[in-house]
């Protein structure tokens, strides 16, 4: 595995990076499988961040920095969201939020949510794995639920990734909980 380093893209802007300055670093970042992520970090990344609709974090190739560049190995962005459970059943919460108090009384539940994540075409699985890269997510989660607390974690995908990796890490599919919301998937943290 190579070795890598992570980058909050606030932290980024807040040193002095501008837009011009991580565009072409953004455009690099190559998925063919899932072009959203290209676009998500190209159009629109920049703006959830000032906006505090999600943070991104980058995880960058480590000996290519020591080189001056900014190779982007893959990325994720963290917010948070809130679910609408006000007409499941109290099995279904229960299911759902387990003990948590008054739980058959409320109509939303609030939880971290991870919009995007992926890893670039450039790098391999043998570069940085899946599991890597969701344990980094993981890990920034954590800090946050340290200070406010938080149990709930949704990840947005689409569902041949939930067969093919994240049903394999223990995250759980919520259709039938959720009603349409098939790409959602839940996990404590």
């Amino acid at each position: 595995m190579k070795e890598y380093i992570i980058f909050s893209l606030g932290d980024l802007i807040k040193g002095g990076y501008t837009e011009e300055d991580l565009s072409p670093f953004f455009n690099d970042f190559t998925c063919e499988r899932e072009k959203d992520l290209e676009m998500f970090l190209r159009n629109k990344a920049i703006t959830y961040d000032n906006s505090n609709l999600g943070k991104t974090s980058l995880i960058i190739d480590k000996s290519r920095f020591e080189d001056g560049k900014l190779d982007i190995m893959a990325f994720f962005t963290i917010g948070q969201t809130s679910v609408d459970i006000g007409e499941l059943s109290k099995n279904k919460k229960k299911k759902l939020l387990g003990s948590v108090p008054g739980r058959d009384k409320l109509l939303s539940y609030q939880a971290y949510l991870i919009g995007q994540l992926g890893r670039s075409d450039k790098y391999t699985t043998d570069d940085i794995s899946g599991e890597a890269i969701l344990n980094e997510c993981y890990a920034e989660i954590r800090k946050v639920q340290r200070v406010v607390g938080g149990r709930l974690l949704l990840l947005e995908c689409r569902e041949h990734m939930y067969g093919k990796f994240y049903q394999k890490k223990g995250l759980k599919n919520l259709p039938n909980l959720l009603m349409n919301k098939d790409y959602i998937h839940s996990t404590d943290v």
